[in-house]
């Protein structure tokens, strides 16, 4: 057998095709757990992989896509992890294909801060599982169908740790281009697995060959990975008997598949629908030629940095990026105050604030004394993660607190700083490698700053072959020549623009922290604004300034359109011009140059205040800022903004109809528009369950008999997938609707009784699966056959919704309809209301 890692990137692969539709054209029910037939029909496993091996599959696949402890525990097999898992492999192996992947699926826990489970929890199910899968030495791990970038990290890291075999990662992307959870496009996806330590990434199921093509062209210009691809036999539609088909041809495929070898595919496979006839085809059309050479457009010699769903790349002839300064408690008495408490409102109100105005990063330094670092700096990660695109920059010498955040951060993030003390780097380039991270690297050592060029570049050498020997690239690295206050040392200034000019010639990514600059002289913002521009055209990669400043924003953005046209020399001339200004204010005597500072200084605090402040009774601001603070899911935020609304006059009751219920709907608006994204979704949902929850202390007590209506909500039988469900329940919940959540994998039966003894007014039913439908319609027809006034009254309706249910789906089996969680509140108010239209 061939070394699977010896073979990549040289020749193209064929995968077998989907293992659930021949186990489903054997009438092996879809309730039952797939995973259970490696040891109660062997025999059956290991004809498939045949089968597909005889059609000309290169790699097998083993049965163990739900082989996670949480999922089989639903079978009551949560004991039986390791020997199901190991007897896949085994099956695999013994129908003789030349490479075997051990298969890992989503195990249907869903990450802080979407859902609820912790890093650790999904992260130990996936390490279970893939330990017991490398005990049978498959040729790698493929984890794929990863809907959520953080759980696709997550297995990634685990598999790392589980073994040292090569770790394929394939993520499973929606018609919008995106990852449904996350958000997150190809591109992305690629830079953050890349960084994380994949060996190959790529996608698999949701589309067809037609759709994924742009979608695997967008990832093949962000990674030199090799490229993994298995399309769906078409998109999957219904037909009349609620019988999932799927329309493509195994000849369309082939033809896609010399399109997918153009871009550089290597395991070029299919998923859902097919069969070993498609096999066949793809292994006619491309199996076993030579892997299309290319080269990466997007991150080649480039510091690429990432969020969820934005890539920045820095360096490399890219414009110089703006870090946000801002995030930082020093000399900030209220971002301090909240970060003790673990608060976030005024840390999402600064991140808000500078992404608004052009903010590329985000630096987030939570150090204060008080402050607990280890436990904060993942809490603020996690609440600016679906809040704000921007990748983040983590500012901390704390290697503990550090090594917590990076670990639960879904994105490729920074680090800020090392510097050429052994001692300082030693601890941290083991953990940006593990976690994936770049690195800003001081130009200083333990003899501290030095004052030439010359020793400088010196000290950066020297930490690049340090790097090198911990797996880094100059890639990874970006360097700070570091910026000395010109008041202490005039000739400091222009030594540090030497030094990144150097540095630039040699390809290197540089950064600076403009500010430093003009501390302790007057025109501060002038002096930043001139020495920013010099640093630009010195090559400069990236600029740690405040954003939120509109001269240094437009100095930015005009140096980064003219630094091919505007010379250095140039530049560096108009620096010293602002400086020598400066200082002839500064011999204009002290008590002038200190009235001058303490006025600058004043109106820096009263902008912010004004900025910050807590809104009292002007009439139309609190409301403002209240709809701000719901489409920012700010939750801290959100309740003194309610008493500060009350106080105007504006009448409690009235608030949901005339604020939240319009709020909701422009951010329903935006996401039928593709502009927001189910992070964003959960997170105002939050933010206006707490709102409700303060408009209540003001109302009288909630009663049964008040509430806006009663709804049951639930995942159908077999449907273990809630996200879609909790967005709706959370809405709902805000709205003051008393909502009975069943949860996931609820039986009709069960349906039927909970609806019979608290006599809701709504059913609402969720599918996400294709193979669950069967189970949506056997409940509708239940509660009907028993409780038909769900059918027949105004006030009562059955609603189904989810991401394979249809409106053409819907009326087939008589309930109504709803396309998502803003349209399902609204849907229900009207039903709630009287106003359900019952089907002929």
């Amino acid at each position: 057998m061939a070394d699977l890692q010896l073979r990549l990137n040289k020749d193209i692969l064929i995968l077998e095709g989907a293992m659930g539709t021949l186990l489903q054209a054997q009438d092996v029910p879809s309730s039952e757990c797939g995973e259970l037939l490696n040891v109660l029909d062997p025999e059956l496993i290991i004809d498939i992989h045949s089968r597909y091996k005889l059609a000309g599959a290169h790699c097998a696949i083993t049965n163990t896509f739900g082989g996670t402890r949480v999922k089989l525990d639903a079978y009551g097999l949560g004991n039986r992890v390791e020997e199901l898992n190991r007897s896949g492999v085994r099956l695999a192996k013994a129908a003789e294909v030349e490479h075997v992947l051990a298969d890992v699926g989503p195990c249907g826990l869903v990450l802080e801060p979407l859902g609820s489970a912790t890093f650790d929890t999904v992260y130990a199910q996936y390490f279970e599982q893939i330990s017991a899968l490398a005990a049978e030495k498959p040729d790698a791990i493929l984890i794929e169908t990863m809907a959520d970038i953080a759980d696709a990290r997550c297995a990634l890291l685990a598999a790392k740790a589980a073994c040292d075999l090569p770790i394929i990662v394939s993520c499973t992307f929606a018609e919008n281009g995106r990852m449904d959870l996350s958000g997150t496009d190809p591109a992305t996806a690629a830079i953050i697995l890349e960084a994380a330590g994949a060996a190959v990434v790529g996608m698999n199921c949701g589309l067809g060959p037609e759709q994924m093509l742009p979608l695997l062209e967008q990832m093949a210009r962000a990674t030199s990975l090799p490229l993994l691809i298995q399309p769906n036999a078409g998109i999957p539609y219904l037909n009349g008997k609620g019988e999932t088909v799927f329309p493509g041809t195994a000849d369309q495929l082939a033809d896609y598949a010399l399109e997918f070898k153009r871009l550089g595919a290597q395991f070029i496979g299919s998923c859902c629908g097919s069969t070993p006839v498609f096999t066949g085809a793809l292994y006619a059309a491309v199996g076993g030629t030579d892997v299309m050479g290319r080269r990466p457009s997007f991150s080649q010699g480039k510091l690429v940095l990432a969020s969820p769903n934005t890539t920045v790349a820095l360096g490399g002839g890219e414009p110089t990026r703006i870090i946000g300064e801002r995030i930082n408690p020093t000399g900030k008495a209220q971002l301090t105050h909240e970060l003790e408490r673990g608060i976030m409102s005024e840390l999402k109100q600064m991140a808000e604030a500078q992404e608004q105005t052009g903010a590329d990063l985000l630096d987030v330094n939570v150090g204060a004394p008080e402050v607990d670092q280890k436990r904060v700096l993942p809490a603020a990660a996690l609440a600016l993660v679906g809040f704000s695109t921007c990748p983040l920059v983590f500012d901390t010498v704390d290697a503990d607190s550090l090594e917590a955040t990076l670990k639960i951060y879904p994105g490729r993030a920074l680090i800020n700083s090392v510097n050429g003390d052994p001692a300082s780097y030693e601890r941290v380039f083991p953990l940006a490698k593990r976690y994936g991270a770049g690195v800003v690297v001081l130009a200083l050592d333990q003899n501290g700053l030095p004052k030439t060029v010359e020793d400088r570049l010196r000290i950066v050498k020297e930490v690049r072959i340090a790097a090198q020997s911990y797996g880094l690239k100059d890639s990874d690295l970006i360097f700070d020549m570091l910026v000395m206050a010109a008041a202490s040392s005039p000739e400091a200034p222009e030594l540090t623009l030497r030094a990144v000019e150097h540095a630039s010639t040699l390809g290197l990514n540089t950064v600076l922290g403009i500010s430093n600059v003009s501390h302790g002289l007057p025109d501060r913002s002038t002096l930043n604004a001139a020495y920013v521009e010099a640093a630009i055209t010195a090559g400069l990669s990236a600029a740690i300034v405040n954003p939120t400043e509109s001269t240094m924003r437009q100095v930015v953005k005009l140096a980064n359109a003219g630094r091919s046209v505007i010379a250095f020399s140039d530049s560096l001339n108009a620096w010293r011009a602002s400086y020598r200004a400066a200082l002839r204010k500064v011999a204009q005597g002290a008590e002038r140059i200190a009235t001058g500072v303490q006025a600058t200084e004043q109106q820096a605090t009263s902008s912010a205040a004004l900025a910050h402040k807590t809104p009292g009774n002007e009439p139309g601001n609190a409301e403002r800022l209240l709809k701000r603070a719901i489409l920012r899911g700010d939750k801290d935020g959100t309740p003194s903004l309610i008493d500060a609304i009350i106080k105007t006059g504006i009448a409690a009751e009235t608030i949901v109809d005339s604020l939240l219920t319009p709020t909701l709907q422009d951010l329903g608006d935006a996401f039928a528009r593709g502009e927001a994204f189910l992070p964003q979704m959960m997170f105002a949902a939050e933010a206006m369950k707490v709102a409700v929850a303060r408009i209540k202390t003001y109302l009288p007590a909630a009663t049964d008999e008040n509430a806006s209506g009663r709804v049951l909500f639930c995942s159908v039988k077999g449907d273990v997938h809630s996200i879609g469900k909790d967005i709706c329940v959370a809405l709902l919940e805000s709205q003051g609707f008393k909502v009975f959540d069943l949860g996931v994998d609820v039986a009709p039966e069960k349906v039927l009784e909970v609806a019979r003894a608290e006599k809701v007014d709504v059913i609402c039913l969720s599918a996400l699966m294709t193979t669950t439908l069967h189970a949506m319609r056997e409940t509708v027809d239940l509660i009907y056959r028993e409780e038909p006034q769900f059918k027949t009254a105004c006030n009562k309706a059955v609603c189904v919704g989810g991401a394979v249910v249809t409106a053409r789906w819907a009326e087939s089996i008589g309930a109504r309809y709803s396309s998502d969680a803003p349209n399902c509140v609204e849907t229900i108010r009207v039903i709630c209301k009287g106003g359900n239209t019952r089907l002929a």
